[in-house]
């Protein structure tokens, strides 16, 4: 069958629009924000707080979150979850607002109020109606993950709260609805048990005690903790002048302290030039096990091969250097099994003054096989693998017309140009952890 050229430019027209609706749609999913509602009283709301707006454990939360959470403020004052009590959440229009808001996470904190004389006298329907309001959040059409929060600690008796209430009677009456229907609890009292100091009244924190409400839920969202530590050890490539504003793990460290400053970063550069794969072993225990990191990241393997080609009498036994790789591993997950790696690839360049080297293929050739070995370790630790060898491969590639020594200034050493590359990369890579 022959088609006209009308006819064929027709199709291609269709096909592209087509293409074109298709990457829209992936791209609307890939950039769809997570909503969060936060159902509360005059805690979550932030009553006592003077700059609520920045301050309410939901503000802190929002920060903690980062720019892929919309988080919500649906706190009211006073109110109870008790259809019965003096003031029932679930018969405000801002409940219904929570509704509407249609949040993939809800995170609910009500019972404080409950606790007085005057709504728990109806506390044989606290169950059925914690139960009611579960049940309407998740048969909403954005089927949202349900917490359920323990009430802060009450210090004293004020407005008639009762924190013996609290912990003996309405927490099991949680834990007995979060069972039955599948919603998470969040221990808020625990963590505001023993700071009295940040409960001017007694019941409402300050904004020092709304961030450890915060970090509580945070937690329990993210699955991660405020304050990790994220170690990175290698050679002067990771040293990078650390303190002297240069290097990728300085570029890292200051991306993520500055757009997260709520969560508490600690970053730790353990960078040494010169450093061999033994002297990392030589120096482990002090520098990685005792400091005890969450996040650890590693970058050998080009002073090795450096040393090996000094000394060629015998071959580079890759074997061995792997094993000892992997028992750094193997010690540092044995005292924290949940460590998470970066395990980084070594690299060279024939740059600058690697010109004049008379064996730079067989260099070239030991690195790819270290960083191919490192690959392959990453996979088996199931740890997050940064291809810096393949990064410099493209950049030099794609950047004909830059000098050589552009984004490694002497075949081993990245210029500023490079740390940033490999910051941006190491970013990229391990994005998960950060989020």
């Amino acid at each position: 069958m022959i088609h006209s050229k009308a006819e064929i430019m027709k199709k291609i027209i269709v096909l592209c629009f087509i293409f074109l609706l298709c990457d829209l749609q992936l791209s609307s999913q890939e950039e769809k924000t997570i909503k969060v509602a936060c159902v509360g009283n005059s805690i979550t709301y932030g009553s006592g707080i003077k700059d609520r707006a920045n301050h309410s454990y939901p503000s802190v939360l929002g920060r903690l979150l980062g720019s892929k959470y919309d988080v919500q403020n649906f706190g009211f004052s006073a109110r109870t979850l008790l259809n019965k009590g003096d003031h029932p959440y679930m018969k405000e229009t801002l409940f219904q607002k929570a509704l509407d808001y249609q949040a993939d996470i809800v995170v609910i904190k009500l019972g404080t109020n409950d606790s007085k004389p005057i709504n728990w006298r109806y506390k044989a329907d606290f169950t059925l109606d914690m139960e009611t309001m579960v049940s309407m959040f998740q048969k909403l059409a954005s089927h949202p993950k349900i917490y359920l929060c323990y009430p802060a600690k009450a210090y004293g008796l004020k407005w008639g709260i009762n924190d013996s209430i609290l912990v003996n009677e309405i927490m099991p009456r949680i834990d007995t609805v979060a069972a039955k229907l599948g919603a998470t609890i969040i221990d808020l009292h625990t963590p505001t048990s023993g700071k009295e100091a940040l409960f001017p009244d007694k019941i409402h924190p300050n904004p020092e005690g709304a961030v450890i409400l915060a970090t509580g839920v945070y937690k329990a969202i993210s699955g991660q903790k405020v304050g990790t530590r994220v170690l990175y050890i290698g050679d002067s490539i990771t040293d990078g002048n650390w303190g002297s504003s240069s290097g990728y793990m300085y570029l890292c460290a200051a991306h993520y302290m500055s757009l997260y400053p709520d969560r508490g970063y600690e970053f730790f550069n353990r960078g040494i030039s010169g450093n061999t794969l033994s002297d990392l072993e030589q120096r482990w225990k002090k520098d990685v096990i005792q400091m005890q990191p969450d996040i650890l990241s590693i970058l050998i393997g080009i002073n090795d091969i450096s040393a090996y080609l000094y000394n060629t009498k015998e071959p580079f036994d890759f074997s061995a250097w792997e094993k000892r790789y992997r028992k750094l591993l193997d010690d540092s997950r044995r005292q924290n099994p949940d460590l998470k790696l970066v395990l980084c690839a070594p690299f060279t360049a024939n740059t600058g003054k690697m010109h004049s080297s008379t064996n730079f293929a067989l260099r070239d050739s030991l690195v790819r096989q270290c960083a191919a070995i490192v690959e392959q370790i990453a996979k088996d630790y199931n740890a997050f693998f940064v291809p810096y060898h393949v990064l410099f491969e493209k950049l030099s590639y794609v950047y004909r017309s830059t000098p050589d020594t552009y984004w490694i200034r002497d075949g081993i050493h990245p210029t500023a140009a490079g740390h940033q590359r490999m910051a941006e990369l190491w970013q990229e890579k391990a994005s998960v952890l950060f989020e």
